[in-house]
């Protein structure tokens, strides 16, 4: 590997690092943000990320940047899968529970080391398969299983389940297009298609708005633009299955996030796993 081909996957690396910080911020936010469905949050949240990226695309004049080019199809499977992730992420929660909730969306790394040497032509490493089961090792302990009722409505399975699959074929398909489109063009796309698609149910009172805008505003900027665009990004320097390994410090900085801002307790199984994760994430990072 040549210093360009190094420097590249540590910028990369660090770009999907810095992006699972950012996006731990967006619990924070959802939770202090009152009166609003899951849908109308989601709506608003790329709605005002659209217009603040449109505007910063503007200024700086890079709206050339964003114009369409080949693999248009793929960019909108792309804005699709992201938008479905998102959807039933939020089912879960409502129709089964945040843990379970999680779990299912960080299974998405066991179906890209799957999938990705058969539709990105990537090649399997001891290191990832090792990482990869540290990671969801850590996932197991934070979300603790013991908790995860045998009730649980089937729809809340099922949406799970899909979320994760869903974030699966996103990464997938983000890397495909990723030569043709970088982070923050596939952010723009993204975010107007989602708009325009949930118009209908995600529209609420302007004094509800109002209310939370502050929220709105900073859900939309840090958790959205800045971690989807540097996600991205850094997905078209480095390996599929290792973006996605790397992309579990998320759930790590949410947790030391919500005990900081939140004052939520610290438990012990929350501790292991997130070494277990940040080792997964070391070891992603050692393997070149």
């Amino acid at each position: 590997m040549n210093s360009t081909s190094i420097r590249d996957a540590f910028e990369g690396r660090g770009e999907i690092i810095a992006a699972g910080v950012l996006w731990g911020f967006a619990g924070i936010f959802a939770k202090m943000i009152h009166g609003m469905s899951a849908q109308s949050i989601i709506f608003y949240r790329v709605t005002f990320a659209f217009i603040i990226l449109l505007i910063f695309l503007s200024i700086t004049g890079n709206l050339k940047k964003i114009r369409l080019k080949d693999k248009k199809a793929y960019l909108v499977l792309f804005s699709m899968l992201q938008l479905a992730t998102m959807l039933a992420y939020f089912i879960t929660i409502i129709k089964a529970s945040v843990s379970v909730a999680v779990l299912l969306l960080y299974s998405a790394p066991v179906y890209v080391t799957v999938l990705s040497p058969l539709l990105l032509n990537e090649r399997s490493t001891k290191k990832g398969i090792i990482a990869l089961v540290l990671s969801i090792a850590g996932i197991l302990f934070i979300v603790d299983p013991e908790k995860i009722g045998f009730s649980l409505q089937s729809a809340g399975i099922i949406a799970g389940i899909l979320s994760g699959i869903a974030y699966a074929f996103q990464i997938i398909t983000s890397k495909y297009i990723s030569k043709s489109y970088p982070g923050y063009t596939q952010a723009f796309w993204s975010f107007l298609i989602a708009s325009l698609i949930l118009l209908p149910a995600g529209l609420v009172p302007e004094s509800v708005v109002s209310g939370n805008i502050i929220y709105l505003i900073l859900l939309a900027i840090f958790p959205t633009i800045l971690a989807v665009s540097l996600y991205f990004n850094g997905l078209a320097k480095i390996r599929a299955a290792n973006a996605s390994i790397l992309g579990l410090i998320e759930p790590v900085s949410a947790v030391i996030l919500s005990v900081l801002i939140l004052n939520e307790k610290l438990t012990l199984l929350i501790i292991i796993g997130g070494a277990l994760i940040l080792s997964g994430a070391a070891l992603v990072a050692r393997d070149r």
